[in-house]
């Protein structure tokens, strides 16, 4: 026998006693899923058949409000049962910090803000209000060219759903300009 002696194996670390707590922040983001789901399948169903129609437009928005309500409602049930959406690899994340909820914030006001003015004040002003918002959330802080450039891309969002498309959208404070 050599003078060498085998280290002893360490004993395996023991199994935590109680699961990992619920993760609020996913639980959150899973029920969030299941409700646009349940919103676009609400919505999806109030869409009228088509005339003699083998695919009609009620087709794609099912299959779409479908997929994000059982998408929804696997990520709950993963969520309960101890899941935990972890950061990517090369994401440089601490999981267990508390989330910055200020550009999701601003992003939902201006999306909430724009939706409430959209009729009052149109289309085009309405979905500039939700791009400017976007871009402050990014940390876009030159003000002016943040308006202009939302309102250049609202104005073409427009002119491509109106006249290229032949879709009717509210004109607003904008009608007879446009």
């Amino acid at each position: 026998m050599s003078d060498s002696t085998v280290p002893p194996i360490p004993p395996a670390p023991a199994a935590p006693s109680a699961r990992p707590g619920l993760s609020v922040p996913d639980l959150l983001v899973a029920l969030g899923v299941v409700l646009l789901g349940a919103l676009l399948l609400a919505g999806t169903l109030r869409i009228p058949f088509g005339i003699n129609a083998v695919v009609g437009p009620r087709v794609f928005p099912l299959i779409v409000s479908v997929g994000t309500l059982v998408l929804g409602v696997l990520l709950t049930v993963n969520v309960l049962r101890g899941g935990r959406a972890e950061p990517a690899a090369e994401e440089d994340t601490d999981p267990d910090a508390q989330p910055d909820l200020r550009q999701p914030g601003i992003i939902l006001g201006g999306f909430l803000l724009g939706a409430a003015l959209l009729q009052p004040l149109g289309f085009v002003l309405g979905t500039a209000i939700m791009y400017f918002s976007v871009g402050f959330a990014f940390g876009e802080r030159r003000l002016p060219l943040l308006g202009g450039v939302a309102l250049a891309v609202a104005l073409v969002t427009y002119v491509v759903f109106t006249r290229g498309l032949g879709l009717t959208l509210p004109p607003g404070v904008l009608n007879g300009v446009l």
